[in-house]
């Protein structure tokens, strides 16, 4: 078993996401798959805190943008609050922080009390 070092890992969840990305078609419709792919990266930070990971915020970024049309922010949203809700050891104010730490406006609290339908009205993203 050969070792993968983390700037290997790093490399591979870079372009994982690109392609994740250039394959997304506009008109289909985001899935949580993606929306969880998209945060993979973000666990670290989503448990223990710190500052997230440049992959973590570049996966934020391409979230915001595989998202663009009103039912995609309400399915992404409810894939982000699923997620905050599911997976063990997220904490939620770490949750809470991490738009604004990547300086991606989302538009809505990323938490697992966040009502989607309420913030999938506004212009912003869910």
């Amino acid at each position: 078993m050969s070792y993968v070092n983390t700037k290997t890992r790093t490399m591979l969840v870079l372009v994982v996401t690109l392609l994740m990305v250039i394959a997304y078609h506009e008109g289909e419709a985001i899935v949580c798959s993606q929306v969880n792919m998209f945060l993979a990266p973000c666990l670290p930070y989503l448990k223990a805190g710190g500052a997230p990971s440049p992959q973590c915020c570049g996966g934020l970024n391409s979230l915001k943008a595989a998202a663009p049309g009103k039912p995609d922010k309400q399915v992404a949203c409810q894939c982000l609050k699923s997620a905050a809700n599911t997976i063990p050891g997220i904490n939620d104010d770490n949750a809470k922080q991490l738009p604004a730490k990547c300086g991606v406006d989302l538009g809505v609290p990323f938490t697992k009390t966040v009502d989607c339908n309420r913030y999938a009205i506004a212009i912003s993203f869910c």
